[in-house]
């Protein structure tokens, strides 16, 4: 290797490496952006030639803020009206006295003095967590306004990035198209048989917890939205807790049918749907949407789920391409 190389792989290494040091506090939000970013694309193209790059981009990330904080604010409004039915203390707990007055008649505990110590230890917990607390949402908040601006300058700028990107890339162009063109298939389908069906699973079961007079079916439907994405756990957790509920206050007819609704509609929702928004050929396999869910989520967190089978997707592209573009070479 000549020296200049040599050099010059040297420090586009350093640099490489610095620049990963930089991005990694804030991986999971640019990562988010990216996803984002890919899915409004097609919007923003266009949009573009009619009302320009700039607005065209910039109504788009005003409209997923919209979007986005207008279910996050339903979701907490729907948990601030549940507080008030809540225990403030443990004393107002409906059992607490029945406890309370057993355990002092055969234990000879006072419950209540090792409650108020407990809580006492609580609370000084609480206020050391507080400068935690407080770095924690700093953190959470610089990192939104982060991915704010790189949605918007990545919608904007689209083209420009994808041109630069061939342009440095030291890769035939038919391989890099193909390498593109292959990338964005298998994207859009893990998007539309991950993500998609979980979203329409989500709301099935949900229309099921609405009929059966599940109390905050909203807020349910979106966490089994969210447990959809989970091979294997799916909303099953969720749905089988609906059903003991509906036992416990009473009512087995509706226990039996939300079990016969959910081993209907809602696993048709999960068998068959997948099978006709994707292409089994550009489909992953169960087991290594598992590894990226479980994988991604433990190493990028809540954004894992979204993303984990993404890059895989875009590894098994990546290799398909490589594998065939050397063994036309090698013939």
């Amino acid at each position: 290797m000549k020296p200049r190389t040599g050099f010059a792989v040297v420090l586009v290494g350093v640099l490489a490496v610095l620049a990963v040091l930089i991005v990694r506090p804030f991986l999971n939000y640019v990562l988010g952006a990216i996803l984002l970013a890919f899915v409004l694309t097609p919007a923003q193209r266009r949009l573009a030639p009619r009302v320009g790059p700039r607005v065209a981009a910039l109504g788009l990330v005003t409209l997923t803020v919209i979007v986005v904080f207008g279910v996050a604010g339903a979701l907490l409004s729907l948990g601030l009206a549940e507080v008030g039915d809540v225990p403030t203390a443990v004393s107002d707990l409906p059992a607490y006295r029945s406890v309370e007055a057993a355990a002092e008649r055969t234990l000879g505990i006072e419950l209540s003095s090792r409650f108020d110590r407990a809580l006492d230890s609580l609370t000084a917990g609480i206020a050391d967590g507080v400068s935690g607390v407080a770095s924690a949402g700093l953190h959470a908040f610089l990192g939104v306004l982060l991915a704010l601006f790189l949605f918007y300058y990545l919608l904007k700028d689209s083209a420009d990035l994808i041109h630069w990107t061939k342009r440095v890339t030291p890769l035939p162009r038919d391989v890099q198209s193909r390498l593109y063109d292959e990338a964005e298939d298998a994207t859009w389908a893990v998007l539309k048989g991950h993500i998609f069906v979980a979203v329409v699973q989500g709301v099935v079961s949900g229309v099921g917890f609405l009929v059966a007079g599940i109390p905050n079916a909203a807020f349910w439907t979106i966490v089994m939205m969210v447990l959809a994405m989970v091979p294997i756990v799916g909303v099953s957790p969720v749905m089988g807790g609906a059903t003991i509920y509906l036992l416990v206050e009473g009512r087995p007819v509706a226990a039996v049918l939300l079990v016969v609704y959910g081993m209907s509609a809602v696993a048709i929702t999960d068998d068959y749907l997948r099978a006709l928004v994707i292409d089994k050929e550009t489909s992953l396999h169960s087991g290594v949407i598992l590894l990226g869910v479980f994988g991604a989520a433990y190493f990028l967190g809540a954004i894992g789920l979204f993303v984990g089978p993404i890059l895989l997707a875009l590894f098994k592209a990546t290799v398909e391409v490589f594998t065939d573009y050397y063994e036309l070479s090698a013939v």
